[in-house]
């Protein structure tokens, strides 16, 4: 197996912190949860979902780019969220922002609702596992 890259953009909230943004390992591509900050380390969208999941994608998106690839290429998605999904509202914001990323591409996914993340005010973090052979074709 290759030996492992660990990948970082120049985000100037990342500096400081002791780990990757994402690791590539052979064909796989694993990425620390994303959160919705912006590269200056700005919470995006307090209080809105919406606005919190687009920031995430984003996030990931351009941490995918490192390795030459797009969403396409992520198969596992792991969705942590701090606020109740259970009215509908918020599950339907998380979807249609998912879908305006995605497309009709669609990881396996797990959603689960956490007590909190590493900041009060984050709604959700999601992490990945991507194959970069399937970002090849």
């Amino acid at each position: 197996m290759n030996n492992p890259r660990f990948l970082r953009p120049d985000w100037q909230w990342d500096r400081d912190y002791p780990l990757s943004q994402m690791v590539a390992c052979g064909d796989f591509l694993y990425l620390s949860g994303q959160v919705p900050l912006d590269a200056a380390g700005n919470l995006v969208g307090p209080g809105d979902l919406r606005a919190q999941s687009a920031q995430v994608f984003r996030n990931m998106r351009e941490v995918l780019q490192l390795a030459g690839c797009d969403l396409r290429a992520v198969i596992r998605l792991t969705t942590y969220f701090t606020v109740s999904l259970s009215d509908g509202a918020a599950t339907k914001a998380y979807w249609e922002v998912r879908r305006e990323y995605f497309g009709d591409h669609k990881p396996a996914s797990t959603g689960m609702r956490v007590s909190e993340l590493i900041s009060p005010e984050m709604m959700l973090e999601v992490d990945a596992v991507a194959y970069l052979p399937a970002a090849r074709k």
